[in-house]
């Protein structure tokens, strides 16, 4: 009886042990730091979507299953874990982590686990992005993630990067990235962000991770979290910096010497005289340098020498003949152009919270002065977030802030190198014998009587060939190019916990940006001196609001856990634009077109309105908390389209632990392995093609009447969204007792219904229509690699993280639209082709330099019809290879070669812009109170067109037209040199093509940037306790210190294809700063 009664009781004891593992638990605790309580940690049931976050006093609670992992992480924390046994209550203490990434990331509309999350989301780590100096947060992203590639088309204070994530998505449609910030899509200037606000920053790329978002995530998401407030005592961080900018990277080798400019100018006159058989080049050379302005020669007002021209050079030796003196030094340029800027900016942040409530308020000031000259950036900054929970099962929450900036520009029209003004491109190619102050006949400074100082010269008094009628240094100056913006933002949300499974919030974002642009020039000198100056005024609007409701569910049972959602999200976006310009100036210096007398062309305004409406859902399983599954589906209607308004997109993902598997378990160097893969379809509305539709433009004349203008553009009322299938395949791992973590993706993303203008014939009366044709195609693999070398177990030890990323990156069209006029696919449009990519390089072959006549030389292809071997007059030579080969697939092509430009064929010349692996260095060290970081950008394979370096080796503009690059030195100049420089002639016809487009000036776009160093010095704790201080940390920090390229001036990074001498060249930042909590 008694042995019976034992096997019953060790029954039931078993039966009871087995149910209370199975059985969910309510498990409580506290999350803490040195500092004390840490409000908003993440606690989340390993591999299940079930989390919370902790209270205002670092509380949390949670449902667990004995014997489940509770993983407990906070950002600049090293995550813990805790094994769920018989007690309910754990506590935990959470340890700086300065070097290792977060492992609950933010995802679209939700959090979840690195190792619950099926796709693609890299976080950058805080202390990357505030080891940089950046006025502008997508600056910032410069080599941070693989497979991001920041383009910086503008260094100038507060300019936006052009962001590409995983290659170029559309051929003429939308390419960039969705940023949301603080969970709400924003569409305002980016540039209105602090970096300072910044919490986390997350990039999300494949379909699992950004088909949520529909429509707006084909391209990529970039997911921004503002600071929140901590629970526990109240804190104040103060940062400030100051800063010196300044033009640090090298420019272009250019011709900076007078005499050297004007040697180089007489042996372009020397040998033309020979190439035109003249008698004697010398003497047509010293008789044509100077002159009235009118014929060969430069005006002799330019002449800065005691000699006329004709005994200025020696020729014997080409060079300025002994005592031969200036009568005075001109100014340079660049001198004149470019110094150095100070940047001051200052960031107060006060932040706490109580039981029920927490709150983060900051206050920013920017003062970013460019090294060019009247170029700066201002910007004021505060922003407010407030989290209130009045009961257990409600929360609400928002978050207001403004941003007002001044963006003065002195750079012209920047980018364009020819443009009127544009400092960056005259600083190249003003040759050195012009000054930029004017002077009379004998050489004297000539004062201002109206502005004081000396006088500016624009070149219109005595003819000068550079930049005529301008002077780019008086102009930004006396001018002004100036745009005023305010930018406010505000976010409100409801959270109801209905059961600890079911939940529901609702969220409204709204967004509000004016900017008002004013462009005047002044009433005395420049373009507009004879209409008593101009004064241009822009003013736009822009309103985006944005409504979410959200249904969330949970569950779990045994080894399965589900996690779900369906929402609702509606944005509507309205622009206003109103323009107009006057002349003649009253009041001079006013923004007010009252002051002006005369309308200068018509005032226009107009508006836009577009919205988008959604329906979407998500299901996250896990089982055993090793198998991971992803769904997703989105419906948008956009009204951008009129009979295709709405598109169904979605993805599925999965991932496995492989690490958890028993077979792993002789593997002892792995500590985690992650399989992952992942498949969607994902929609793009295309920005640039919101009027693809429209028939006809309303116009109202000056006297009230309304008139409808037709538009150029056939309506196509059948446009619909561009359509991406994106497959993703991937792997995750740490190894050798964390000591190294590797991730590898491979993607490819295949694009159809692509939008492209189709060009239509004369008689209907259209010029052409917007379609969906073509597909394109991006495949790449990207990699990211860091190395624990040491890690150190207290603060006094050193602490070493080496790491790499890349990625390699194809590019193909894979189908091309049709043509209306033989109902086949186009063989080539423009220098698009089927299976090319997008920036294949389409051109004439440069072939060097007949060393006889100095003549430039090209490639002609021919096809050789009578097969002797030798072009004549039976054979066809080909003008588009392209185009050629299409319809005479059998032709038998051979080369020669061909002085005439128009004569060479144009082809692919295979190459192309995109690398074979770009991506950056990253180092990160700690000892003792000493913290170093810094980071080093590489790219290899790929070709650009350096337009810059070919405008600086024009070889047939007349003397004085034009500066040029010191290989001009090169060129051709008697019968036997071998050289790839072609013959300088100045103002020779035949010879102007010689730096037109051509292979002549693609070249390599390798380069290795060092981007960043930041150093920096923590006071120790025993000194702040003193002070009752927190933290106290000085650091020193550069940005953008060195480019090595293949050519000086040349830097890849500002394009994607092309050079430009118009473009504000990046600055080195040189920064010094403190930051202070107490």
């Amino acid at each position: 009886m008694r042995s019976k009664f034992k096997w019953i009781f060790t029954l039931l004891v078993a039966f009871t042990m087995q149910f209370s593992f199975a059985q969910e638990k309510t498990v409580t605790g506290v999350v803490s730091d040195e500092l004390g309580p840490i409000a908003g940690a993440n606690v989340v049931v390993e591999g299940t979507t079930r989390g919370t976050t902790t209270d205002f006093d670092g509380n949390y609670t949670i449902k667990a299953k004995q014997g489940e992992v509770l993983v407990i992480s906070y950002t600049g924390k090293k995550t813990t874990k805790i094994t769920v046994a018989a007690a309910s209550a754990y506590n935990v203490s959470l340890k700086d982590d300065v070097v290792e990434g977060v492992d609950v990331v933010v995802v679209g509309y939700g959090k979840t686990t690195k190792e619950a999350f099926t796709g693609t989301a890299t976080v950058v780590a805080k202390e990357n992005l505030e080891a940089k100096t950046v006025s502008n947060i997508s600056q910032a992203l410069r080599g941070e993630v693989a497979g991001v590639n920041v383009i910086t088309g503008s260094g100038a204070p507060g300019s936006d990067a052009t962001i590409r994530i995983r290659g170029f998505g559309s051929v003429n449609g939308n390419r960039d990235p969705l940023y949301v910030v603080d969970g709400a899509p924003y569409s305002s200037d980016i540039s209105a962000i602090n970096p300072a606000d910044i919490e986390t920053m997350t990039v999300l790329k494949d379909a699992a991770a950004t088909s949520i978002y529909g429509s707006r995530g084909a391209n990529g998401v970039i997911l921004i979290t503002t600071k929140q407030g901590k629970s526990g005592k109240s804190l104040i961080s103060v940062d400030f910096k100051t800063s010196i900018n300044s033009l640090m990277l090298p420019g272009y080798d250019v011709i900076d010497s007078p005499e050297e400019y004007i040697e180089t100018a007489w042996s372009s006159l020397k040998t033309k005289g020979m190439v035109l058989g003249y008698l004697d080049p010398v003497a047509y050379a010293n008789s044509n340098l100077y002159g009235d302005g009118n014929g060969e020669g430069i005006n002799s007002q330019y002449n800065i020498w005691n000699v006329d021209g004709s005994q200025l050079i020696d020729p014997a030796t080409g060079k300025v003949a002994n005592g031969v003196a200036r009568r005075y030094n001109p100014t340079k340029w660049s001198d004149a152009a470019f110094g150095t800027g100070v940047r001051s900016e200052a960031n107060v942040q006060l932040s706490g919270g109580n039981g029920s409530t927490r709150y983060s308020t900051s206050f920013g000031y920017l003062d970013d002065q460019g090294y060019a000259i009247k170029s700066n950036y201002t910007r004021y900054t505060t922003r407010i977030n407030l989290e209130h929970k009045p009961k257990e099962w409600l929360k609400v929450g928002g978050n207001m802030a403004y941003t007002g900036a001044r963006y003065t520009n002195s750079s012209g029209d920047e980018g364009s190198a020819g443009s009127s003004g544009n400092i960056f491109a005259l600083t190249n190619t003003t040759p050195a014998i012009y000054d930029v102050y004017l002077r009379d006949t004998a050489g004297n400074l000539v004062a201002d009587p109206i502005f004081g100082g000396n006088q500016y010269d624009y070149g219109s008094i005595y003819g000068r060939r550079a930049w005529n009628s301008t002077n780019g240094i008086a102009d930004a100056i006396y001018d002004l190019s100036q745009t005023d913006s305010n930018t406010l933002l505000g976010n409100f949300n409801i959270g109801i916990d209905f059961t600890k499974s079911l939940s529901f919030e609702t969220r409204y974002s709204g967004q509000y940006q004016q900017f008002d642009g004013s462009t005047r020039a002044n009433p005395y000198y420049g373009g507009f001196a004879g209409d008593y100056g101009y004064l241009a005024k822009d003013v736009s609007s822009t309103v985006n609001q944005n409504f979410l409701q959200l249904l969330r569910y949970n569950k779990s049972f045994k080894d399965h856990n589900f996690e779900m959602f369906v929402a609702h999200e509606s944005t509507e976006n309205t622009f206003k634009d109103f323009n107009a310009a006057a002349t003649h100036a009253i009041l001079a210096n006013t923004l007010d077109l009252s002051q002006y007398t005369e309308a200068y062309g018509r005032a226009t305004s107009y508006s836009q309105r577009w919205t988008i409406d959604s329906y979407f859902g998500q299901l996250n399983y896990n089982y055993n908390q090793k198998y991971f599954l992803t769904g997703s589906v989105r419906r948008d209607g956009s009204s951008r389209f009129i009979n295709n308004k709405w598109g169904t997109f979605g993805s599925a993902g999965l991932g496995w632990i492989v690490s958890k598997e028993n077979f792993m378990s002789k593997l002892s160097f792995v500590d985690f392995l992650k399989l992952k893969a992942s498949y969607g379809i994902i929609g793009d509305q295309g920005t640039s093609l919101q009027y693809g539709w429209q028939i006809s433009t309303i116009n109202q004349t000056p006297n009230g009447d309304y008139s409808f203008t037709e538009s150029s553009t056939l309506a196509n009322p059948d446009l619909t969204w561009e359509t991406s299938k994106i497959a993703q395949f991937g792997i995750e791992s740490t190894l050798f007792n964390e000591r190294l973590d590797v991730n590898v993706d491979y993607y490819v993303k295949n694009t159809d219904n692509l939008f492209f203008t189709q060009t239509l014939p004369p008689f209907l009366g259209y010029a052409n229509r917007q379609i969906n044709e073509g597909q394109l195609r991006n495949s790449g693999i990207e990699f990211d690699v860091m190395g624990h070398i040491f890690t150190a177990k207290s603060a006094n030890e050193l602490k070493l993280s080496v790491g790499v990323n890349g990625e390699f990156l194809s590019n193909e069209i894979t189908e091309m639209p049709i043509d209306p006029a033989t109902g086949l696919p186009k063989v080539i449009d423009g220098t698009l082709s089927k299976g090319r990519s997008l920036f294949d390089f389409f051109m004439r072959e440069w072939a060097g330099v007949d060393s006889a006549t100095g003549a430039g030389l090209w490639n002609m292809y021919y096809d050789d019809l009578n097969g002797n071997g030798i072009f004549d007059n039976a054979d066809a030579p080909i003008g588009n290879m392209a185009i050629y080969m299409n319809q005479n697939p059998d032709a038998t092509v051979l080369k020669t070669t061909t002085n005439n430009y128009a004569q060479a064929t144009q082809k692919y010349v295979d190459k192309s812009a995109i690398p074979t692996v770009r991506g950056s260095f990253r180092l990160n060290a700690a000892y003792k109170n000493f913290d170093l970081t810094a980071q080093v950008g590489y790219s290899i394979g790929g070709y650009v067109y350096d337009n810059g370096y070919a405008q600086l080796m024009d070889n047939s503009d007349l003397i004085g037209a034009n500066n040029w690059h010191t290989d001009i030195h090169n060129a051709w100049k008697q019968y036997g040199d071998v050289t790839d420089v072609p013959r300088l002639t100045s103002g020779v016809s035949s010879d102007v093509n010689y730096n037109s487009q051509s292979t002549r000036f693609l070249t390599k776009a390798d380069y290795l940037s060092l981007n960043n160093v930041r150093l920096g010095y923590n006071i120790p704790a025993s000194f702040l306790e003193k002070l009752h201080l927190s933290k106290f940390n000085l650091y020193v920090s550069g940005d953008n210190l060195l480019m090595f390229s293949k050519r000086d001036g040349l830097n890849p990074q500002t394009l994607v294809n092309t050079s430009n001498s118009g473009i504000y060249t990046p600055m080195t930042t040189f920064s010094f700063g403190t930051k202070i909590e107490f």
